[in-house]
This record gives structure tokens, sequence and C-alpha cells, in this order.
């Protein structure tokens, strides 16, 4: 990609990282879909900020609340907060998943690369998934009905959860399609998810398009004031390693706070 094209790709994802929050489309749900749960932890888009959502799924853990074996209990996510999702659901230690990402990274040498995550990322984010996540039979157990997924379908844009999958492969292509920024990935406008072109799934979506019920907690980087100098293309970044496991550090603090606000109450530990 010529470096003057680089802008409006940063410029998408900027739009991709806050339509959540400022636009409103409506959602057909999907044959697979459940019905709204009574919990909810969403998980909205965020690229590399996934790693501080991850902090926060890593506190509550530590701290023992119930988000797995909770039958009211549901994760929502979409775009990067699709992965953590489907990560929490799978009782993917957060710390190992981000040990193996820079192992990955570090091969591919993103660090050396003027475009650093540009046309690689998408690859990098599906080989790290296969490693992580446990096989048929034992994810999907894990997975079905607990998580749902937003895709955007091409060129309808009708934004769907998906919360049935019907293999590991699938669970994975779901997410692929999910966090499928328009060129960025892998070079591609869209990406095929059952037979189907797709692009991220957080684009034009509103937080009321996410599995919203009373008792739901929203794990939204944004809020969190250490952050609030982000700017145009920091959620594509190829941060250092350092970088990476501070973002880790600052989501795990942040929940923290949101614990003694009585943010999480409705899991009752």
């Amino acid at each position: 990609m010529p470096s003057s094209a680089l802008p409006v790709v940063l410029a998408l994802v900027y739009a991709l990282v806050q339509l959540p929050f400022t636009c409103s489309l409506s959602t057909s749900q999907s044959p697979q879909s459940s019905a709204p749960p009574s919990k909810n932890i969403i998980f909205p888009g965020g690229g590399i900020f996934f790693y501080w959502q991850a902090g926060v799924i890593t506190h509550l853990r530590e701290q023992s609340y119930p988000l797995i074996n909770n039958d009211q209990l549901h994760f929502t996510g979409a775009s990067a907060g699709a992965l953590c999702a489907t990560l929490t659901a799978s009782e993917v230690d957060f710390e190992s998943a981000t040990t193996l990402a820079l192992d990955k990274a570090r091969v591919a040498g993103v660090w050396d690369r003027p475009l650093g995550l540009y046309g690689i990322w998408g690859d990098m984010i599906d080989s790290w998934l296969d490693e992580l996540l446990p096989e048929n039979d034992e994810v999907l157990s894990m997975v079905n009905d607990k998580v749902s997924l937003l895709v955007t379908e091409i060129p309808s844009f009708q934004i769907n959860k998906i919360s049935r999958f019907q293999s590991k492969q699938d669970l994975i292509e779901a997410n692929m399609a999910s966090v499928h920024i328009p060129l960025f990935l892998n070079g591609k406008l869209t990406t095929k998810f059952r037979n189907a072109p797709h692009i991220d799934g957080s684009f034009m979506a509103n937080l009321s398009d996410y599995h919203l019920s009373e008792d739901s907690v929203v794990l939204n980087w944004q809020a969190d004031p250490f952050l609030s100098d982000r700017t145009l293309g920091d959620a594509v970044n190829a941060l250092s390693e350092e970088g990476i496991w501070d973002l880790l550090e600052k989501g795990r603090t942040f929940a923290v706070g949101m614990e003694k606000r009585g943010d999480f109450a409705f899991l009752q530990r």
C-alpha cells in the first residue's frame, strides 16, 4: 500500500473504534442467536486495546468472580472485543495469550516493518486463535449460547449476532469476520464468513446492538483517564512489548476502580 493511503486506512480504523458509541443501525438477530441474557459483559471494539480488556478480565479472575459455569452470564463482543469475549469464555489465560502474541509479532518482524501490523495482522490473529483455543467439542461446549459475536455482512451492512458455532474453525472464522478492518488486516476489503463477505463487527454498531441488559457492564477502554490522550491510529499501532504489558496492567488497575464503584456487583461473587 502506498504510504499516502495510510491516513485513509487509519481514518477508517478510527471510525470503527468510535462508532459503537455514536451511531445507530437496526440490528437483525441471527437465526443462531440466543435470547438476551439476564447478565452480560460487553466487549466493544478497540484494536490493540484488546489488552486493556484482557487486563480487566484478568482482575476478575484473580478475584474469583464467577465468569465460568454461570448460566446467567453472557459475553458479547465485536472486533477486538470479539476476541476477548471468546478467550474469556474459553478460559484462556491472558498472560499466556499475550506472550504468544508477542512471540508471533517478533517472528513476523512487526517492529521492523515501516507499516507495522498492516497486511499481516489477520494471519497472526488466525494462527494465534488456533493455538490458544481448546479443540472442537471442548471449545464449543464453552462458547455456544454463552458468547455472541457481532459481524457486519456486506453489501447490506446488516449486523448479526452469532451465538452458535458449528466447529472450532467456524468460531475462528466468526472472530476473523468480526475483526476484519478493511485492507488493514490482510490487504482485502472483506473476509468470507459462512460464504458471505463481511467487515468489522463494530462498524456502524450501536451499544444497544450488543446484548444490553439491566445487569450489564461495558469494558470500554475509552473510559480510562490514563488512555484519554490516545489519538488517531493508536488502536492499530504496533506497540512495544512493554507497551502491550502496560495496557494489560492499566486494564487490571481500572478494574479495581470499577469494582469499588460496584460495577461488578451483579456478578455476585
